[in-house]
């Protein structure tokens, strides 16, 4: 169902006045004067409003697969796209992730908790352990024992494998809140699943499998157990494209899909645009996930969509990563499935369980059994796209099989990587596997002029907790871009 702007804007404003922060560390600390009654159902909405935005399709996804070479920028060098990407610019998202959605989640909990409505705090969990993983995963060491401290301005960093291993206790946590009896569930607040928490529970356990083969080349970790939980968890997560996450926008002014409002929109800017990698990767493949992917050349310009737009013969043109661009109308923008106002937004689909079980099977079992598992994520892709049945059908059997291929991971993970078209988890991908191969992009601003595998610490922490942020040995400037994160250290 969905909540009016007018309901949401009351919702979210509401609730971050609840959580108005005290002067302090990120200002994540709870205003002990701010009201303590706001219903559990009001408070979710908000969250999962603000996290769809500012975490799922914000900052995070839009800078790493610039990296990654899906997007690419198409105005004046240099930009984040060769890797001019230093401390100011993670600020807003660190800020918000702490302040607004982990402060908010776990003041969700504690009220869940309290009333014994284990239904909401079973997705404060989750949101929760989401969030986590997407900071460490960026950062590697970040504050979490002493982050909610209301004593400590200053908090004290920990380290990746225990953050992860809080990660997993989270989402297994709020399995058990799923499987308890709950007086009061949440219906249309739910912006999400609408209140089904079935729907919630097969996402949780997709997201331990996600997890589970995050770590496989983790040091101190074997690749063959990690996939073996990754499976295991798989069996319970989600059955088919009915289950995907996908958080709906609306046409309305301040309602719109975020793709929309910061590529489409003139508004904004248009000029993250396609890559030439990415382009010419789809048009090799005769890929036909190409027109839905990708508008026509010419089809947005510098203020926007342009009206009346239809070429009798449409191309796609990407620009080459970190070459100054001519502008928004002379390349390819993301598809209209992807960013129109009222697209909803994928946090996580079926085809991305089904490519996490033909990788992990790949890993225990070998090429010939992933092989139906690979097929079916393919599948799972094109048919959430609308692709027809014949055209998957002459996709997949044109594909070189898994068995009689040189490198059978490379092709589930690049064909994983355009089905997560603009995740954030082709740049976890890309760190842990080494696939799809990229090249650095054109006049790269790292020392050695490779491809960034982290995000700098920013200036908020630099400036209010910097002896912290000295401890963990990452240094200022654009260095801290080629300094793997724990899990990736053995790569």
């Amino acid at each position: 169902m969905k909540l009016s702007k007018l309901f949401i804007s009351i919702l979210v404003t509401g609730v971050l006045l609840f959580f108005v922060a005290c002067e302090g560390f990120l200002d994540v600390n709870t205003d002990p004067t701010a009201p303590t009654e706001v219903p559990e159902n009001l408070q979710l909405a908000a969250l999962l409003g603000v996290f769809s935005y500012e975490v799922i399709g914000n900052e995070p996804a839009r800078t790493t697969n610039l990296w990654t070479q899906q997007l690419s920028w198409t105005g004046f060098a240099p930009s984040s796209d060769n890797y001019d990407f230093d401390e100011s610019d993670p600020n807003s998202f660190w800020n918000s992730s702490y302040t607004v959605v982990l402060n908010n989640a776990r003041e969700l909990e504690q009220l869940a908790t309290e009333n014994g409505n284990h239904a909401y705090s079973g997705i404060s969990k989750v949101i929760q352990a989401w969030s986590f993983a997407i900071l460490t995963d960026l950062w590697n060491e970040i504050p979490y024992t002493e982050a909610f401290d209301i004593s400590n301005t200053t908090p004290a960093y920990d380290d990746q494998e225990l953050i992860y291993s809080e990660i997993f206790n989270l989402l297994e946590a709020a399995l058990d809140d799923f499987a308890a009896d709950s007086p009061e569930t949440p219906g249309s607040h739910d912006l999400l699943y609408g209140g089904d928490i079935d729907r919630w529970e097969r996402m949780t356990h997709t997201l331990l499998a996600r997890y589970h083969m995050r770590l496989t080349g983790a040091p101190g970790h074997n690749a063959e157990e990690q996939a073996n939980q990754a499976l295991s968890a798989l069996t319970n997560g989600f059955a088919s494209n009915a289950d995907d996450a996908d958080f709906q926008y609306f046409s309305t002014a301040g309602e719109e899909n975020p793709w929309y409002q910061f590529t489409i929109d003139g508004k904004w800017d248009t000029r993250d645009q396609l890559s030439a990698h990415y382009i010419d990767l789809l048009k090799d493949l005769d890929d036909p996930r190409l027109p839905i992917q990708a508008r026509p050349v010419g089809a947005v310009d510098g203020s926007g969509i342009v009206a009346g737009f239809d070429p009798e013969t449409p191309e796609y043109e990407g620009n080459v990563n970190g070459e100054e661009g001519g502008g928004a109308g002379n390349y390819s923008s993301i598809g209209a499935f992807y960013s129109a106002a009222n697209a909803p937004l994928t946090w996580i689909s079926f085809a991305e369980a089904k490519f996490l079980e033909a990788e992990a099977t790949y890993i225990t079992q070998g090429a010939a059994a992933a092989q139906n598992i690979y097929e079916d994520a393919i599948r799972a892709s094109m048919e959430k796209l609308g692709v027809n049945e014949g055209a998957i059908n002459e996709y997949i059997n044109g594909l070189e099989s898994l068995v009689a291929s040189q490198e059978p991971q490379n092709d589930i993970i690049t064909q994983k990587y355009i089905a997560n078209f603009l995740s954030l988890e082709n740049f976890n991908d890309w760190r842990r596997t080494g696939y799809p191969g990229l090249e650095p992009a054109v006049n790269p601003f790292t020392p050695s002029g490779e491809i960034p595998v982290r995000y700098p610490y920013p200036n908020s922490e630099l400036q209010n907790n910097a002896a912290n942020v000295s401890e963990t040995g990452v240094p200022v400037g654009y260095e801290a871009l080629e300094m793997n994160v724990w899990w990736n250290s053995g790569n």
